[in-house]
């Protein structure tokens, strides 16, 4: 007996929708909602808003002593986050390390300094709340937020924390998850909160004016944003790419690298500057040596040989390397009900002031409540120091305090929560001085009360606190520290490739490549990509357009995709021109190349003709279709041929299946090679008229068939 028949109690069938549905959907939903996504409000992930509130139910404050990360983290993974203490403490190192543009925790020990730097043990290092990490929790006192219950229900939690700055603009946030995934650049919060302030003045601020005051990103890391293509994009919709550079300095026949892209590690950079060396691409290039410290920072030097101009190899090394690349932001974050959605940073502004809007209204409807509840009780206080003999003679003639109670609500018209204030006074509350106090007291109520109720009752009234609060806020941010770091160069042209104002560019680095019929990138034989796309067919039906995108400077043999295995043919599509695709059962698809994305050198193809799920077909001819009045195609099957005319033949997107244009002769199913001419073709010297797709094919031998002179 097999195993499962020996334990038909343990086996549970179940069809693969119910699994995905009860198991894969389940981990999804929380993968998004409670995991990789940050909300829009409060800028935080689950793990980094646990975190703080950890650290701040711990009373680990700007200057309070630290507690050690281990502790910490511990602490969050067993009340708050149901994860390990690994991962919670790599997000506590990225809050707290110095390439961030706002650091969230202080940390004591060694924390990553640059970008790629791992953190030392959990045991070596302690932490606590930055100022600008207390500046997210301050508020928690307040009853400013809504809680919820744990993942245990044995302790309460924060939906959000009351941030008192935008952090996901601020400190920016990457995140993938179920089908959804973030990638927000960070910014200077000095010009974050000016945009806050701005949008709360005047929520229709114009697009112009907004970019005014947040022009575009400004990461802890540095680096340069070269160009302005994407970064309009990026702000009024939250979806755009730009190119980031890293920043170098030429001394002499030195390259020293001192800061980095966004993302990208000093190790990353170094690995591909010397796969260059080795393979003959960066022939320039003499050494590199990494002399990053903890006191200059990062500094990686290379250096050039003789007879090489140093701005030629920086200028290679920013086409060749991670040290130029492009930022694809994509803003995606929670809303109110936990559902993934894009926002603008417009939005992302509006929803951070609606969390303001929000922490000062709750917070005031609480200190309300307080000031109401004291109110009342001083109101009874006062009334019995109207003639306190009074109230003594009557407390001093109860048998019981609740006949002294009956008496003081009688005598003074009181109501029982201020007779039971008045009845656990303490004697020395009778002076003179106690009373004036009192009455000073009773004044101050009335104000806040009328304060508080103005603030509850009108968002008017709360937007100019809130002005103010951002106001003090920005004061956080004045230090050195927040002078913006990445420049913004927008009169610069990217090196690694992209687009200009003026249409796209020609990327220098594909004038020399030329694309063969075998599926090879070379310089020496194939036609030349710069004068069009690059296309490549699979018998499978797979297709790819290619820029040449990702290729590298220098020019030698490389393959059209990593995976060349079963490629028919390829070559290079004029403008204009459309992609012909012929199967064995007689079907063709005229593919029209805008409906395919062009891939880089790394992508390995789409569908471009779906066939049959049996496996008895393939694509066995592809070429081009320049769509010429006399444009034709000869297919050949064992008992016939015929002559199709290219203009009969629809033009499709890809995916599709294609179109019948070959009927076959009795006891045919498999076309045996096809072909196209732009001159038509001729059989024993005459010209042999293009029928349409629906005739049948000519019967009678193959030869003597030829494209015509």
């Amino acid at each position: 007996m097999t195993a499962t028949e020996q334990n038909r109690d343990l086996v549970l069938e179940q069809s693969a929708e119910d699994y995905w549905n009860r198991y894969q959907l389940t981990f999804a939903l929380y993968s998004v909602s409670d995991r990789a996504i940050p909300s829009a409000f409060d800028g935080l992930k689950p793990g980094q808003r646990r975190l703080l509130y950890q650290m701040h139910a711990s009373k680990l404050l700007p200057g309070n002593k630290p507690q050690k990360s281990s502790k910490v983290c511990s602490a969050v993974t067993g009340n708050l986050h149901p994860h390990g203490g690994a991962a919670m403490y790599g997000a506590a190192a990225l809050l707290a390390a110095d390439f961030q543009r706002v650091k969230i925790i202080d940390g004591q020990g060694a924390f990553p300094r640059i970008q790629g730097d791992i953190p030392a043990a959990d045991r070596y290092t302690e932490m606590r709340l930055s100022p600008t990490g207390a500046a997210l929790t301050s508020e928690l006192g307040d009853h400013a937020v809504p809680m919820t219950h744990t993942f245990d229900g044995e302790w309460i939690e924060p939906v959000v924390l009351p941030a008192q700055f935008p952090f996901l603009l601020c400190n920016g946030a990457v995140g993938i998850a179920e089908g959804w995934a973030t990638k927000v650049p960070a910014h200077n919060p000095r010009e974050v909160m000016a945009a806050c302030r701005a949008l709360l003045a005047d929520p229709q601020l114009p697009d112009d004016a907004l970019m005014e005051l947040l022009p575009g990103p400004d990461w802890g890391c540095g680096a340069s944003v070269v160009g302005s293509d994407g970064l309009r994009d990026y702000i009024t919709t939250g979806k755009g790419a730009f190119t980031v550079r890293g920043t170098t300095v030429i001394d002499g026949k030195t390259i020293t690298i001192t800061e980095l892209p966004p993302g990208v590690a000093s190790s990353t950079v170094q690995e591909r500057i010397r796969a260059l060396v080795e393979s003959g691409e960066a022939p320039g290039i003499a050494d590199m040596s990494d002399l990053t410290d903890r006191r200059n920072g990062l500094r990686i030097a290379v250096t050039v040989k003789r007879g090489h101009d140093p701005e030629t190899v920086r200028d290679q090394l920013l086409a060749q390397t991670p040290l130029e690349g492009t930022f694809a932001a994509s803003v995606v974050a929670l809303d109110g009900d936990r559902v993934p959605r894009w926002w603008t940073v417009r939005e992302l502004i509006s929803a951070f002031l609606s969390l303001r809007d929000s922490v000062v209204l709750r917070r005031s409807e609480y200190r309300l409540e307080k000031v109401e509840a004291r109110r009342h009780l001083v109101a009874g206080l006062m009334a019995v120091h109207l003639d306190i003999d009074a109230a003594v003679t009557i407390i001093r003639g109860s048998d019981t305090v609740d006949d002294a109670r009956t008496g003081l609500q009688a005598r003074f018209t009181i109501d029982a929560e201020q007779a039971d204030y008045v009845l656990a006074m303490q004697l020395r509350r009778l002076t003179r001085l106690d009373v004036l106090e009192l009455q000073a007291e009773s004044k101050k109520l009335d104000a806040e009360h009328a304060t508080l109720t103005r603030l509850v009752s009108s968002p008017t009234e709360r937007r100019t606190v809130i002005d103010a609060e951002l106001v003090e806020t920005t004061r956080l941010f004045n230090a050195p520290e927040f002078d913006r770091r990445t420049h913004l160069d927008f009169d610069a042209v990217p090196l690694s490739g992209g687009s200009s104002d003026d249409g796209p560019r020609e990327r220098t680095i594909n004038k020399n490549w030329r694309l063969d019929d075998r599926g090879v990138f070379s310089d020496s034989h194939g036609e030349l990509l710069s004068s069009g796309l690059g296309w490549a067919v699979w018998t499978d039906g797979r297709v790819k357009l290619t820029d040449g995108k990702g290729l590298p400077t220098k020019t030698r043999d490389v393959p059209v995709a990593p995976d060349i295995t079963g490629l028919l043919c390829s070559g290079v599509l004029t403008p204009g021109a459309h992609l012909g695709l012929i199967t064995r059962r007689g079907k063709v698809l005229r593919l029209d190349p805008a409906t395919v994305n062009p891939q880089g050198a790394a992508g390995n193809g789409v569908v471009g003709v779906k066939l049959a799920a049996d496996g008895g077909d393939a694509v066995i001819a592809a070429f081009p279709l320049t769509g010429a009045e006399s444009e034709a195609i000869l297919s050949i099957s064992e008992k016939g041929w015929k002559v199709t005319a290219v203009w009969d033949i629809p033009t499709k997107g890809r995916g599709g299946s294609g179109v019948g244009f070959h009927q076959f002769i009795s006891g045919e199913s498999m076309l045996v090679s096809t072909v196209a001419s732009t001159t038509g073709f001729v059989r024993d010297g005459k010209p042999v008229r293009a029928e349409k797709r629906a005739k049948a094919s000519v019967k009678g031998a193959a030869t003597g068939v030829a494209p015509a002179n």
